[in-house]
């Protein structure tokens, strides 16, 4: 059954932001995928994305800021194929005891085709802000041949605590479902089965009831500087999904009030400082100024992002699935690429074949004998080049299809491109690292 399908989950992402441009770490996330026979999937207790790239970059004296972490602290994501028989994969959960215990983390793929993965009980306690407890986020792609194809992204939490138990969620969860083939169907949700603020509680089956529900948390958490808004699903022909529930952390006016000459008047003290500590170095690119300045740097970014254009979200949940019907072919073999030229007999459409006769008898003939037509009479071989009758082309890919010339030179290219791009990421590469 050609196609494809797809799914992914997510159960946290902090991003800072300011002026549209936001960095963030993903938690608890999990990707599928099945492509033909071929199921992939990957599962991340932790995704640092942009900023796991930028920590291994040496910022004084040689250290880049990821080598300060303890070995195994940040624990890598796993990934498996089915390109060579079943894989599977597993992890334990790390980081028990500390703010943010990170999940522990499955991925598994079978041929014809099946792919899953899972992260499972991730924990974040920012005190003050927020607490989750009870996080997992699963995704499944799955292939029943002749038959279906499907795709099933969840993800949720037991409980979700925010300004201290000022607002208290508890049985959240995210779901998607994509089916194509002998049945077609889509769907996805979110439901949290209880929401007490302040100490009353509020229904939450329909999205009405919802609505007043999180309209009353935000009335509690505004003064903090804390807004929550609700999910949202949409859907298209081959791809269904459910937003996450977004927390706004941003700065209260009288935060900013202080916050803005507080900024300036500390300017003058982080250039003397600097100043003062310049000459304290070993070499150009290792000294107290270089290490001083980087710190400055982290600070500024996070005082910028609480401005009056930054602030902080924090996405909770969010699932996604979709599935989908479209064969991509081979640009190497497959398809007419003569357009119709020729005709099944291998002559141009329009052209009169030449009368050849009788056939000739069959059997071979002996050796250093003349063959003769009807009559009796010899055979006079001409002299002079040979005029093509007709042209005929057939491709030897195991598709089948016809064949042009100028798919070579396509190829050709599209490989030196590939070989040059790979040059170039190794060489980003080995700088970064």
């Amino acid at each position: 059954m050609p196609g494809t399908g797809a799914a992914s989950a997510s159960l946290a992402r902090v991003t800072i932001r300011s002026s549209g441009l936001g960095v963030g770490v993903g938690f608890g996330q999990t990707r599928t995928r099945f492509a033909g026979p071929q199921g992939n999937a990957s599962a991340e207790s932790v995704d640092t994305g942009m900023l796991g790239t930028l920590s291994k970059a040496p910022v004084a004296c040689g250290v880049a800021p990821g080598t300060l972490f303890p070995e195994g602290s940040m624990p890598e994501g796993v990934a498996v194929s089915s390109g060579g028989g079943p894989a599977e994969l597993r992890t334990a959960s790390v980081g028990a005891g500390t703010p943010i215990e990170l999940g522990s983390q499955y991925g598994a793929a079978k041929p014809n085709a099946r792919a899953d993965a899972t992260v499972e009980g991730t924990r974040i306690d920012l005190t003050g802000i927020l607490s989750a407890a009870g996080g997992i986020s699963t995704a499944t792609s799955e292939l029943r041949p002749n038959v279906q194809r499907a795709a099933t992204a969840s993800s949720g939490m037991s409980r979700l605590s925010l300004a201290d138990g000022a607002v208290v969620l508890q049985g959240l969860e995210w779901t998607a479902s994509h089916l194509t083939g002998a049945k077609n169907d889509n769907s996805a949700a979110f439901r949290v089965g209880s929401i007490r603020v302040a100490g009353q509680y509020y229904p939450t089956e329909g999205a009405n009831e919802l609505k007043t529900a999180l309209d009353a948390a935000n009335q509690v958490l505004q003064p903090l500087g804390l807004s929550l808004n609700a999910p949202a699903v949409s859907k298209t022909d081959t791809l269904v999904s459910v937003s996450p529930l977004r927390l706004t952390i941003s700065t209260t006016p009288e935060m900013r009030a202080v916050l803005g000459p507080a900024l300036e008047a500390v300017q003058p003290l982080r250039t003397q400082l600097l100043d003062l500590v310049k000459p304290l170095q070993a070499s150009p690119d290792c000294g107290f100024a270089k290490a001083i300045g980087f710190g400055y740097l982290v600070a500024d970014l996070a005082l910028i992002a609480m401005g009056d254009n930054g602030g902080i979200d924090i996405d909770l949940g969010g699932a996604r699935a979709g599935t989908d019907a479209t064969v991509y072919d081979n640009p190497f073999g497959t398809g007419d690429g003569l357009g119709g030229l020729l005709d099944p007999t291998g002559v141009a459409p329009g052209v009169v074949p030449p009368d050849l006769g009788a056939a000739p008898g069959t059997g071979p003939l002996a050796p250093g004998a003349v063959p003769t037509v009807a009559g009796g009479a010899n055979l006079v071989p001409t002299v002079g080049e040979a005029s093509p009758l007709s042209i005929a082309c057939r491709s030897t890919h195991a598709d089948g299809g016809s064949c042009v010339s100028e798919r070579g030179g396509l190829a050709a290219g599209l490989i030196l491109a590939l070989v040059v791009l790979l040059a170039a990421a190794d060489r980003l590469r080995a700088r970064l690292s």
